[in-house]
């Protein structure tokens, strides 16, 4: 095996196949299952909402105080967000440099986690009241 001079990477690391970080890849396949769980939430999500949208607010209500619609949307949601955040770090990663990027990396999650935080709240005060 010939080695490149710009290789960074240690013997041991040639060897495992990781990257610098040792990190990449496991965001990448977390990247790759969230997506692949979307795919069969959003069309769940797709129909709840166009059941939903037939009915009016208590409508509505007394179907999300069901589990099944309950659980599928608190699903989407969370999957949804798990996906936007990893995106997000990846685009951070390989685009902001310095003191910044831990900023921005805090921000992000953050930002995640609130966002998070506000969707199951509403979805379970909705149900749940």
């Amino acid at each position: 095996m010939a080695e490149h001079p710009s290789d960074l990477r240690t013997p041991l690391g040639r060897v495992r196949f990781l990257g610098a970080a040792r990190t990449g890849t496991t965001d990448a396949w977390f990247i790759h299952v969230t997506s692949i769980a979307l795919i069969p939430l959003t069309v769940g999500f797709v129909w709840l909402i166009l059941d939903l949208l037939r009915k009016d607010y208590n409508g509505v209500r007394a179907e999300l105080a069901r589990p099944i619609p309950a659980i599928l949307l608190l699903a989407f949601v969370l999957a949804g967000i798990v996906h936007m955040e990893l995106g997000m770090r990846s685009i951070i990663v390989d685009y902001i440099n310095g003191q910044s990027r831990a900023w921005a990396l805090a921000a992000n999650t953050l930002f995640a986690a609130l966002l998070a935080v506000a969707c199951v709240y509403a979805t379970l005060r909705i149900a749940f009241t």
